[in-house]
């Protein structure tokens, strides 16, 4: 399945990109939630340099969360998202790290437009998870997260309605045009039993409505600004330690 190629530009934050009406920007303080389903552990192995490593896995179907996932440029959304979970190769105090991107030419039955998502977990939270999976059985385990991501948002979105759903997107190459993944720092994760979902007790009514609208001194530029380069250098080292990752994994 062959992408077209898209004319896309990049400045200051902003994407435009031909054929699309609007501008984007990256989703600086709106984190996306995930949920997921159907957890089920694949043991494996794999041989690096001749010497045998464990290569357990978790699959998982997701979806987003009081939010949408698409792609800039392409219509469409990803109501299923293939979901990978996976231990970092090495011990340390990693927070947890999301991709989302596209399964390129694999076709997966069931899945909409081929999306997919990969989350790394510090060894000692995988093994955890694992645990809890298997001690669940046959009761499915139900997982929820939150994480911030350079995804991007019309440039109207941040002024939506409070309670209104998200549409994130995924952005595209500066240089090709083409479907880029999305990387992004989990900021809490959280699972239990899927039938236990059922009895949480509801949310207070009037907490909710002044968590929605909170009394907010208006925004100061510099402020804002300052925000915007934190939270951009934040991203860089993001994909940075994905890129260590990667190496990692060879």
């Amino acid at each position: 399945m062959n992408q077209a190629v898209r004319g896309v530009s990049i400045a200051d934050g902003r994407m435009t990109v031909d054929g699309v009406t609007g501008a984007f920007i990256q989703a600086v303080g709106r984190p996306l939630a995930l949920e997921a389903d159907g957890l089920a552990l694949v043991r494996g192995h794999v041989w690096r340099e001749g010497v045998r490593h464990e290569a357990n896995r978790i699959e998982a179907r997701a979806r987003p969360r009081e939010a949408s996932l698409h792609r800039a440029g392409y219509p469409g959304e990803a109501h299923d998202i293939a979901l990978t979970i996976r231990p970092f190769p090495t011990e340390g105090a990693q927070a947890p790290l999301l991709r989302l991107g596209l399964s390129g030419d694999t076709q997966e039955a069931g899945l909409d437009q081929n999306y997919r998502a990969d989350l790394f977990l510090p060894q000692p939270l995988f093994a955890e998870l694992g645990r809890d999976l298997a001690a669940s059985a046959p009761e499915p385990l139900h997982l929820s997260l939150s994480a911030a991501t350079d995804l991007w948002l019309r440039e109207a979105e941040p002024e939506a309605l409070p309670g209104r759903p998200l549409a994130f997107h995924l952005g595209l190459e500066a240089a090709s045009g083409r479907s880029a993944s999305g990387h992004g720092r989990v900021e809490s994760i959280e699972w239990s039993r899927a039938g236990l979902r059922s009895g949480t007790a509801p949310a207070d009514p009037d907490a909710a409505a002044a968590e929605a609208d909170p009394e907010e001194e208006p925004d100061d530029p510099v402020s804002e600004q300052l925000r915007r380069i934190n939270w951009s250098l934040k991203q860089v080292l993001i994909v940075l330690a994905f890129l260590m990752l990667i190496v990692a994994l060879k």
